[in-house]
């Protein structure tokens, strides 16, 4: 082979490269068609923290790392002896003011039996001071006239004072046998107030109690496991994360350049980069009405220094059509990158 025929296929074999380079940065990086595409999109999926709402150390761990799980299993079962002790000393105090509650309404039914008496008592006393007081009237004639001697006069006089006290005496009691008789109701009133309190503390022990089994929240996969049995968690601690299954969506981020042709409702086409032979449909459903910056930790402030323009991307939610192969769509992950085209 001659200089000029290796140098023609060199020529060749450039060329070649060259179209073949081109061919791929059009179609990767070329888009025809009346669509918006970004690759600026991930799979999302609802991350879900699984926390401990009571102290205690860990009794049993009923998991395992990225492991499905369904809603209401349990994952976590913490020591619950302590508890048990404060549900027993709540239910013994609920006990205690209901025996309360017995006695007060006993104590009612005597002091309302008081009253009853002091009302007969009265009666009677207010009768024999009526008879006294017209035996008292009709001596009162008689010494006028000297009929009975000043002695008799005096004993109807003192029988009639002494009956009279007697029946001030008693209605005094009635008085007093009525405030008792009030007081005690509102001891009633106290000790239903005094139920009702130890009824929410019973509850609350028993809530509390209830929490020393942790179950998953939602359907989904299970994330490391980064606790130990035996080890002491605090209310609000986080024991593991469920990656909830039920809920995939896409955020794409287009440019603001771009969002004159996407609309609630556009159709999409999304391909994930993991799962490269299939194409996934999807819907928009929505816009986010701020850009990621003003939604990032420290949003820029473009007045307190030196401006230089820069294209914004504004997050969209896209949601998967139920048409999606289930099998694909089981493969999807959180995280994933995508590539997505709304078509317009």
């Amino acid at each position: 082979m001659n200089h000029r025929s290796k140098k023609i296929i060199s020529y060749l074999v450039t060329l070649a490269v060259i179209v073949v380079a081109g061919a791929w940065i059009f179609f990767k990086f070329v888009h025809l068609g009346a669509v918006e595409f970004t690759d600026n999109a991930q799979v999302r999926q609802q991350i879900v923290p699984v926390n401990s709402r009571v102290p205690g150390y860990i009794k049993e761990i009923r998991f395992e790392e990225y492991q499905p799980v369904k809603k209401g299993d349990t994952l976590v079962i913490i020591d619950d002896s302590d508890l048990r002790l404060q549900v027993a000393r709540a239910r013994a105090d609920y006990q205690n003011a209901l025996a309360g509650r017995d006695v007060a309404d006993r104590s009612v039914g005597v002091a309302s039996a008081n009253v009853a008496v002091s009302d007969a008592s009265i009666a009677e006393a207010k009768v024999l001071m009526e008879n006294a007081a017209t035996d008292l009237r009709r001596y009162e004639a008689l010494l006028a006239k000297d009929a009975v001697t000043r002695s008799q006069y005096d004993a109807v006089h003192t029988d009639y004072e002494a009956k009279k006290a007697r029946y001030e005496m008693l209605s005094r009691q009635k008085s007093a046998a009525n405030t008792v008789a009030a007081e005690t109701r509102g001891r009633i009133a106290q000790s239903d107030a005094g139920i009702e309190l130890a009824k929410a503390l019973l509850e609350t022990a028993e809530l509390n109690l209830s929490y020393c089994v942790i179950v998953a929240p939602c359907d989904g996969y299970t994330s490391r496991k980064e606790i130990q049995t035996g080890q002491l968690v605090q209310p609000g601690q986080t024991l593991l994360d469920i990656v909830d299954s039920q809920d995939v969506w896409v955020t794409a981020n287009f440019k603001e350049t771009q969002l004159p042709n996407i609309h609630d409702g556009s159709r999409v086409r999304i391909k994930v980069d993991a799962i490269p032979d299939t194409e996934f449909d999807g819907t928009v459903v929505s816009i986010s009405r701020a850009t990621g910056a003003q939604l990032s930790l420290m949003p820029q402030d473009n007045s307190a220094g030196n401006f230089v323009k820069v294209r914004q991307r504004v997050p969209v939610r896209i949601e998967f059509d139920a048409d999606n192969s289930a099998e694909a769509m089981a493969k999807l992950r959180a995280g994933m990158n995508v590539e997505c085209e709304v078509v317009y």
